[in-house]
């Protein structure tokens, strides 16, 4: 159900439950940190948006789906089934503060890649964009612009827009949950 034109959007922050993982996994030294703890039960103990997905299909989302994948690896998914392409403004990622604290190298591609965060990511005509933004914030949610549908070329693309400022084509790919070592 996506249109070129339409709004993408994410609830909450994107991130932490893969930071937690990497905690869990094989950064002990970290786990002394502050804010380890929120990444880690961030991961253990996931709260799925239910009540905020049946807010977005009341005010006119038109397409909408969970993060399982990260947004790199789910956002595809809505463009094929739309036949569209999007591009993404990477400045506009919302990334939990611990994320970007302990890991300064990585959080940018745990954020768009790393996925199990139980946030939602949908689309909205920009029309409907106030009403989105105005009842889940009223129902105790987050909600934030990050990109664009677009018309598709000749087949669903996306592109990013980086931290400099710089759109460039980007490759779908979320976390791969089978692969060695991850």
């Amino acid at each position: 159900g996506a249109r070129p034109g339409d709004i993408i959007g994410v609830t909450g922050t994107l991130g932490a439950s893969a930071a937690g993982m990497r905690l869990l996994a094989n950064n002990a030294g970290l786990r002394n940190a502050a804010t380890a703890d929120l990444l880690v039960q961030a991961h253990l103990r996931p709260e799925p948006r239910v009540s905020l997905g049946q807010l977005l299909r009341e005010h006119g989302a038109s397409a909408a789906m969970d993060l399982s994948d990260g947004l790199m690896g789910d956002l595809p998914k809505i463009l094929a089934a739309s036949k569209v392409s999007a591009e993404i403004d990477l400045r506009a990622i919302p990334v939990a503060a611990a994320v970007r604290a302990l890991f300064p190298d990585d959080w940018l591609t745990l954020a768009t890649r790393g996925g199990e965060d139980y946030e939602l990511l949908f689309t909205v005509p920009e029309e409907d964009w106030p009403s989105v933004h105005d009842a889940l914030n009223a129902a105790g949610g987050q909600v934030y612009a990050v990109g664009r549908i677009m018309p598709v070329g000749e087949t669903p693309s996306m592109s990013v827009i980086g931290l400099d400022g710089v759109a460039r084509p980007e490759a779908p790919g979320a976390f791969d949950h089978f692969a060695q070592g991850g």
